[in-house]
């Protein structure tokens, strides 16, 4: 099963944050859910933005979409 899918089954948890990877062509190569997300916060190196559940699966479901067309 997929994240995608899974997050959208279980729903949204208040506080859970993610970070996503992308590769040098602009695709998500990966997710990670942050275990203490407000230490990351303040000793982000990259500057990656942090995600909420509400704000990945949307993330998800517009690369699904791409990814199905382009299929």
């Amino acid at each position: 099963m997929s994240l995608r899918t899974t997050l959208k089954r279980q729903g949204t948890v208040r506080g859970r944050r993610w970070i996503i990877k992308y590769n040098k062509d602009n695709e998500i190569r990966e997710v990670k859910l942050l275990f203490n997300p407000e230490e990351y916060a303040k000793e982000n190196k990259h500057n990656r933005t942090l995600y909420g559940d509400k704000a990945l699966l949307k993330i998800l479901d517009k690369n699904y979409e791409k990814t199905k067309i382009n299929n």
